[in-house]
């Protein structure tokens, strides 16, 4: 008796299911993934050869403009709002809860401490027309602004460490303008000095070192010529 033999057919992969599963995943990153807020003011840094690299998070970066404003931005919602929660009492700003938020999930900022209130209610857009940077005084570290931000951003990330939200105390960083005027650094600097920050960063643009590049030429060459 002969054997009956099954009908082959090609085997075929139902993709609706994987198809299902990436579109979910798409539209969890569109909906969850937050925009970089829009820089103040746009700085130039000039280059330098150095190769050290800054952490992704954790920085509070002191930005200088080409004409000497100063601008401050920080890394961590829950840091910067704790930190203006403790700058609104001590300021009286008269900032609600939905303020301190937008502040909270806001960029760099440079403005007095009398303007903060209308720069956050204010279109990113249009911020840049009230930030007259924020104040600095050398003489007496107490009655400048930008010591008491830097000061209280600190403390502020400090107890976020200590309530675990996260790991580390901030990098203190300096981005300055290729055409910022020195003393307007140097004011910075000696700022940071005045409140016992004596470790911090100087951004630059990365650029190829003369050196290194001349070391590396002759090795090819001497291996060429070992060949």
């Amino acid at each position: 008796m002969p054997k009956h033999l099954p009908k082959r057919g090609t085997p075929t992969i139902d993709m609706t299911a994987m198809c299902d599963v990436a579109f979910l995943l798409l539209t969890f990153f569109m909906l969850t993934a937050k925009t970089k807020p829009q820089e103040t003011v746009v700085i130039d840094t000039p280059s330098s050869i150095s190769q050290t690299k800054l952490p992704d998070a954790g920085t509070l970066t002191i930005m200088l403009a080409p004409d000497g404003k100063i601008f401050v931005d920080m890394t961590g919602s829950h840091t910067r709002k704790s930190l203006i929660d403790d700058m609104n009492d001590r300021h009286r700003m008269g900032l609600t809860e939905e303020e301190k938020v937008k502040f909270a999930n806001s960029g760099s900022f440079g403005v007095p401490f009398s303007r903060m209130k209308q720069w956050i209610n204010m279109e990113n857009a249009d911020r840049d027309k009230i930030s007259t940077g924020i104040p600095i005084d050398t003489l007496d570290v107490n009655k400048s602004e930008l010591a008491e931000w830097i000061h209280n951003a600190r403390l502020a990330q400090f107890r976020m460490k200590q309530d675990g939200k996260v790991k580390d105390e901030y990098v203190m960083v300096v981005k300055g303008d290729k055409d910022t005027p020195y003393p307007a650094v140097q004011k910075v600097i000696n700022t940071l000095v005045d409140i016992n920050v004596n470790k911090f960063n100087l951004i630059t643009n990365m650029e190829g070192d003369p050196n290194k590049a001349e070391a590396d030429k002759k090795a090819k060459e001497k291996e060429k010529g070992g060949g």
